[in-house]
């Protein structure tokens, strides 16, 4: 019940972050989000883009117009661990094929 009421307080604009683990990661919308902080690290790209896309919906999408994505990554994590520059290389891949 805590949870929720910071989500709403945060949503409403009283709050201007959240911080949590594991909670949010996924069906969590937040599209005025403009900061992104990812802190651990996941081996599922496609929750690694759940976690980041909170903040990049854009104006089209009832975003803001621009997101800071901050990915904290430890020296060391294994290779299977995505990070967001290999994530990017699977966006600029994408892009390329468009």
């Amino acid at each position: 019940m805590e949870n929720l009421k910071q989500i709403e307080r945060f949503r409403g604009g009283d709050l201007r972050f959240l911080c949590n683990v594991g909670v949010l990661t996924t069906g969590f919308d937040a599209p005025k989000a403009d900061v992104v902080c990812v802190t651990r690290p996941t081996t599922s790209a496609i929750r690694y883009e759940q976690m980041v896309g909170r903040g990049l919906r854009g104006p089209k999408n009832g975003g803001t117009d621009w997101c800071t994505v901050l990915d904290v990554q430890d020296e060391g994590l294994p290779d299977d661990v995505k990070s967001y520059a290999r994530v990017l290389k699977l966006w600029e891949k994408r892009s390329a094929q468009s």
